[in-house]
């Protein structure tokens, strides 16, 4: 199991706590605090507190033998997976190698066979990484972060650069790929269509706390932040309160809310942050 134990970077997150038992979305707007988990989980960044365990073991300081095999990542600009130098055998190629595969025709088999399941012809293996289009290259990074079968695949902004037609074709894609890879997702992004197609379970995130989270968050949001990003009609300059951390931008924000820090709430499958609930 993967679980983060009380996350936080100064000003960006503040103590993210979530065990992640099956395909989770974290939903929110930039600067909600997405960001901060992927740099940490995948230690692009020291300036964090907390702790991160798989499995019981805090990942923030084990060796890298973990990344690809137990955790990997698709991030929002899939380029940052490629060198853009080498063909996609060779990145296929260096994976496997690194992690004790030395057939190299194998591999490429293995690589073969996963682009297949996508939808991309082999020929994709011998091309360089900015020749390909952007719903190409997405597919591609999504074959390579699942090449040896990682438990979690993180997945950042799907939509990014992306028409909505080809938005649509890579979460079937994605769909497609869960029926043979025993694999869970987590999904960032703040397209709340995108997360309900891909997760079950919802975090929303707004300017680095968790407001609301658990199941049927899209269908029956409960939060006034996550109802307004759902439908639409966020206001305001994104701003934190000081007592509700959405208090300056909510519709129904009384003084209570102003002045009290509301806690997380369970109430049964859902739990929430807000003091306007009907408690």
């Amino acid at each position: 199991m993967l679980k983060y134990e009380c996350l936080s970077v100064k000003g960006k997150l503040n103590c993210f706590s979530l065990e992640i038992k099956e395909d989770s979305g974290i939903l929110g707007q930039r600067d909600s605090g997405k960001e901060e988990i992927i740099n940490a989980t995948f230690k692009l960044t020291k300036d964090f507190s907390g702790r991160i365990l798989l499995d019981d073991i805090d990942i923030t300081r084990y060796n890298e033998e973990i990344y690809w095999t137990k955790i990997s990542v698709i991030f929002y600009d899939p380029m940052k997976l490629f060198n853009p130098i080498y063909d996609i055998a060779s990145h296929f190629i260096e994976i496997g190698i690194s992690h004790g595969i030395e057939n190299e025709e194998a591999i490429l088999e293995t690589a073969e066979e996963i682009l297949k399941i996508l939808g991309m012809k082999k020929e994709v293996l011998f091309s360089y990484p900015n020749q390909l289009k952007p719903l190409e290259l997405k597919k591609t990074a999504l074959a390579l972060a699942s090449f040896l079968e990682p438990e979690y695949i993180f997945i950042d902004d799907i939509e990014y650069n992306l028409s909505t037609l080809e938005i649509e074709l890579l979460i079937n894609s994605i769909l497609d790929l869960k029926e043979t890879f025993n694999m869970k997702l987590i999904v960032f992004d703040n397209d709340p269509a995108v997360i309900s197609r891909l997760t079950d379970y919802v975090v929303v995130l707004y300017r680095g706390e968790i407001v609301e989270e658990g199941y049927n968050v899209i269908e029956y949001p409960y939060h006034p932040y996550t109802i307004d990003l759902i439908r639409g009609e966020l206001k305001g300059k994104n701003l934190i309160g000081k007592g509700c951390i959405y208090s300056e931008n909510c519709r129904f924000s009384t003084l209570n809310c102003k002045n009290i820090t509301p806690k997380l709430v369970d109430l049964g499958g859902r739990r929430l942050k807000c003091l306007g609930f009907p408690w």
